[in-house]
């Protein structure tokens, strides 16, 4: 009697499954979510020298482009224009920001410019700031270019 109910109930599952019609193909006009993936890929590629804002303008137009497939199976060809260059946006910011981070630590002319620049904005040195927030019993900080 149970093994009849479930038979059932699946049946009863497929019939339902099988009204809903998912079709493969979106029409021309894209939808507002289309949109603003597109518009928030682009953002996220302009603004690759702030990672942060690439890497919220990136998700979000990743995020739109989910949204804007509804009921279809495919993404329309702008949601997908959308994507890749959110991806190359947040890429490049990456990129960007890490090499800006390595040069910071591993290159003595870029330190020195970094030093000065600090210096003349905040009345010490870069070097002396990091020393405040990470002492050292050896004088030399954490990020001691010196070797020492």
């Amino acid at each position: 009697m149970d093994q009849n109910n479930e038979q059932q109930d699946f049946q009863e599952y497929l019939n339902a499954s099988a009204d809903i019609h998912y079709t493969t193909e979106q029409p021309g006009k894209p939808n507002t979510f289309t949109l603003l993936s597109v518009l928030a890929g682009i953002f996220a590629f302009m603004s690759c020298s702030f990672i942060f804002t690439a890497l919220i303008a990136g998700g979000l137009s990743i995020l739109f482009a989910i949204l804007s497939k509804g009921k279809y199976l495919k993404m329309h060809f702008l949601a997908k224009a959308g994507v890749a260059t959110s991806i190359a946006g947040i890429v490049l910011s990456v990129i960007i920001t890490s090499s800006v981070v390595y040069l910071m630590f591993n290159n003595p002319q870029y330190r020195e410019l970094l030093n000065t620049t600090y210096e003349s904005m905040y009345g010490m040195t870069f070097d002396e700031a990091l020393e405040d927030i990470y002492p050292s019993t050896q004088g030399g900080g954490i990020y001691d270019n010196t070797g020492n």
